[in-house]
């Protein structure tokens, strides 16, 4: 199968080929096969509509984490019920990638407990390593970030929503 090269450049997009891809870089040159683009308009659509946006109403606890390298913040609220995660929503302000994180980090974790949640966690840091292997079906629509992997700068952003919700669930167990 032939992958069609895509070269892109600040404020200069030289396109070779069929296929687009979004991408937040100065400069790069990308393989693009059909699914990246699945993957990407998997992003997309999550950045743009995102699932379970908002805060939760009390007494669900808050989980905070900041990158401070590109500014995004994101805020996970967390609601547990004999140990599994009942409810979980988030808000915050950032790159398409740490929001749509997010979003499919709401539908994947929900019903799960928190072992299972550090588990998971620890399978995308594992998957987004420079030479991973495709990540594992658990993680859902995170499946979809493995491309991350290649922006070493913006693993960071995919994995803002991890550490807030870690920071939830720690504030549900403490109250």
């Amino acid at each position: 199968m032939r992958e069609d090269r895509i070269c892109v450049r600040v404020r200069a997009v030289r396109i070779h080929g069929p296929r687009s891809l979004l991408l937040h870089a100065r400069d790069a040159t990308l393989a693009a096969s059909g699914t990246d683009e699945l993957h990407q308009a998997l992003i997309r659509d999550h950045f743009r509509r995102p699932r379970n946006r908002g805060a939760l109403e009390a007494p669900a606890n808050p989980g905070r984490a900041h990158n401070r390298f590109c500014g995004d913040t994101v805020l996970m609220w967390a609601r547990l019920e004999d140990g599994i995660l009942t409810e979980v929503s988030f808000d915050g302000r950032g790159c398409a990638i740490s929001l749509a994180a997010a979003s499919m980090l709401t539908s994947v974790a929900r019903g799960k407990s928190a072992t299972e949640i550090a588990d998971l966690r620890q399978a995308f840091v594992d998957g987004l390593a420079p030479d991973a292997s495709p990540l594992p079906r658990e993680l859902g629509d995170l499946r979809a970030l493995a491309g991350v992997r290649r922006f070493p700068s913006r693993v960071r952003c995919a994995l803002l929503p991890f550490e807030a919700l870690e920071e939830a669930l720690r504030g549900c167990r403490a109250g």
